[in-house]
């Protein structure tokens, strides 16, 4: 059964034209220590804010991130994906696990 939303719960609700797209990365550490993990983290960031991209996430020796738009209603793009993945594989203290496909970030789920 279809439900009709307005357009203005549509966009409250992150719904049809206003889904926001984002993607997971997993990546395995290759860091000897807390610094090297720390500078690994923030040039990551900074290289992201770049794009205008947000990075999320966590873990040990490997962490899974999640990369979605700083802006409002905006998403990341495959190009977005196939930069940051390029940006990792030329650092040495992460090798690329896996780069999951674009979807929308409100309806993403995880295991605990």
């Amino acid at each position: 059964m279809s439900t009709h939303r307005s357009k203005r719960l549509r966009k409250k609700l992150y719904l049809d034209e206003f889904a926001v797209f984002g993607f997971v990365i997993s990546l395995k550490l290759n860091t000897d220590n807390d610094e090297q993990l720390e500078e690994f983290i923030e040039s990551l960031a900074y290289f992201a804010e770049s794009r205008h991209l947000l990075v999320g996430g966590g873990g040990t020796d490997r962490i899974e991130l999640v990369v979605g738009s700083s802006l409002r209603f905006g998403s990341a793009t495959d190009h977005d994906r196939l930069a940051i993945k390029q940006w990792v594989e030329s650092r040495e203290e992460a090798d690329v696990v896996d780069i999951g496909a674009l979807v929308d970030l409100h309806l993403l789920e995880f295991d605990d």
